[in-house]
């Protein structure tokens, strides 16, 4: 399914990504500050991109994601062709854009698809990153210690995810704007906003922390080799898609209760 195909192919580089921060930091005769100060302009470039595809994508939704995910495949080919580390913080602000442009035009195309098949999507579609990362994080840590470059692993990920975009065209979804809902009054919702944005800042600072510098901590700090230390995202990864099967299995759990205990 094109969908699931997208996700898992977007993952590939995450995954992939975090198990080759230490090669990225090695080439580039970096610093950890310098390449956490690298990493932090994703998010920069992630935020507008998404807010602009909100407004784009809406009625486009199968060409938004075609786009997009064949804007990420360049941007991740781009990363590989860096030598500098100014040239890293520009490639990985593109990249931050396409993935965050990619992640809006994917759920608008998901939900679009929800809607006319009347089938359940998003459980499917989502589960593919988890299951992808687990793949390529150890995938990459092997190539790694066959001796494959940064460049060369960045190329393969880039034809992964090109071909993954040649797949959206497959996927089935009406022409135009859907229906919108009825507007409803939203007064009050500001606050529960600003709180829930903040919990969902906090829990990705956590998230992005163990998942993309716990294979620089085992590789420069613990003596890991490249293939063991490419598990830790993995295993977060595996420990994260367990979490969310046990509250599906559980019974319905109010909302507040469950933010009470995952915090």
């Amino acid at each position: 399914m094109p969908l699931i195909a997208v996700c898992a192919a977007w993952a590939v580089f995450w995954g992939s990504w975090s198990a080759l921060l230490p090669a990225v930091k090695l080439e580039l005769g970096i610093s950890a500050a310098d390449l956490g100060l690298a990493l932090s302009v994703v998010p920069v470039g992630a935020l507008p991109a998404m807010a602009l595809t909100g407004r784009l994508a809406r009625g486009r939704e199968r060409g938004a994601l075609m786009v997009s995910t064949a804007a990420f495949a360049v941007s991740v080919a781009c990363v590989g062709l860096v030598t500098e580390p100014w040239q890293l913080a520009a490639a990985l602000l593109v990249v931050g854009a396409a993935s965050g442009a990619l992640d809006i035009a994917l759920n608008l195309a998901t939900g679009r698809a929800e809607r006319e098949t009347g089938r359940r999507l998003f459980q499917a579609v989502h589960a593919a990153f988890p299951v992808a990362v687990i793949v390529a994080a150890p995938a990459t840590g092997l190539a790694r210690s066959l001796g494959l470059g940064v460049g060369a692993v960045l190329v393969v990920i880039a034809l992964i995810v090109l071909a993954a975009s040649l797949s959206v065209p497959a996927l089935r979804l009406g022409h135009g704007r859907p229906e919108s809902p009825a507007r409803s009054d939203r007064r009050g919702l500001l606050g529960a906003a600003v709180v829930l944005g903040t919990l969902a800042a906090c829990a990705l600072v956590i998230e992005n922390s163990v998942e993309q510098w716990s294979v620089l901590l085992l590789e420069e700090h613990r003596g890991a080799t490249p293939l063991v230390s490419s598990a830790a995202p993995s295993v977060y990864m595996a420990a994260l898609t367990v979490g969310r099967l046990v509250v599906q299995l559980l019974p319905r759990v109010p909302l507040r209760a469950l933010y009470l205990v995952a915090g």
